[in-house]
């Protein structure tokens, strides 16, 4: 294992459980609003891989949710799969994508995951909870909007920040890797 990137996880789960609690301050709704909990998880898989990524996206939420009720259960099960996903994708995709396309693609596709798991366990499960329906799911991603918007204002930002200063963990890609 490496030191260094277990140092890093550590700290952005910190920031993980901390950001979205300094967000609350403006009221329980500016967390569907400006997303903080994505920034450290979708940070993480861009810096230190998918696994790393993906496993932040899993500790994040349940972490946040045992320590503060945020988020809070059940939406917490859900947000597990989408976190996960995002810190995946995002680890994988940079490797082949510039850092735009793949912070974008990841939110995509993290908002995919988290629909499919809703949907299955609304089928399979009959489960029911305010947000389980197409109509809030679309509610969340249009509130959600200005969230996106600051990940990709400031993600890229700080991800060429730590490239430049050497702090991120890039693996050699033979097929010529465009991450800025």
């Amino acid at each position: 294992m490496n030191t260094k990137k277990m140092v890093y996880a550590g700290l952005l789960t910190a920031i993980g459980i901390v950001l979205p609690q300094a967000f609350h301050i403006f009221g329980e709704a500016s967390g569907g609003t400006f997303l903080p909990i994505h920034l450290p998880v979708l940070m993480a898989g861009l810096m230190l891989g998918p696994w790393y990524g993906a496993a932040l996206g899993v500790a994040v939420p349940l972490l946040g949710s045992l320590l503060t009720g945020m988020p809070a259960i059940p939406r917490l099960y859900f947000m597990v799969f989408e976190l996960a996903a995002y810190g995946l994708f995002a680890g994988i995709l940079i490797k082949k994508f510039n850092v735009y396309i793949a912070l974008i693609l990841s939110m995509i596709l993290g908002r995919i995951v988290y629909a499919c798991i809703l949907y299955a366990s609304i089928g399979l499960f009959l489960f029911q909870a305010p947000f389980a329906n197409r109509a809030a799911f679309l509610t969340g991603i249009i509130t959600g909007i200005p969230g996106m918007v600051i990940q990709i204002m400031l993600i890229p930002v700080l991800y060429r920040v730590l490239k430049k200063g050497g702090y991120l963990f890039e693996e050699k890609i033979k097929s010529g890797n465009q991450n800025t």
